[in-house]
């Protein structure tokens, strides 16, 4: 693989990354703005800084998965919509 097409791979991807992480950004501050919980409080209950909060809001960085499970926990929300944006469907037993 030349290096044109390794920068070009890596691109792609950071663009992907990019936009999962806006979308989990949204959906977070969606949550947070709904339940009327400020970055501070999420923070408190997260025992993780303001800062941390205020990234994941925008997009700049994502949560750890133990903080998902808190905060969808907290909010009383699916977790699976959290880190995916679906729903998460049971599975059938024939």
């Amino acid at each position: 693989m030349g290096r044109h097409s390794q920068t070009l791979g890596h691109l792609e991807r950071s663009h992907d990354d990019n936009a999962l992480r806006r979308a989990i950004a949204a959906r977070l501050d969606r949550a947070l703005q709904k339940a009327n919980v400020s970055s501070a409080k999420a923070a408190g209950w997260l025992d993780v800084s303001e800062h941390d909060v205020q990234f994941w809001r925008r997009g700049i960085t994502v949560p750890p998965l133990a903080a998902f499970n808190r905060i969808a926990k907290a909010l009383d929300l699916d977790v699976h919509w959290l880190c995916t944006g679906q729903a998460q469907h049971a599975a059938t037993v024939n």
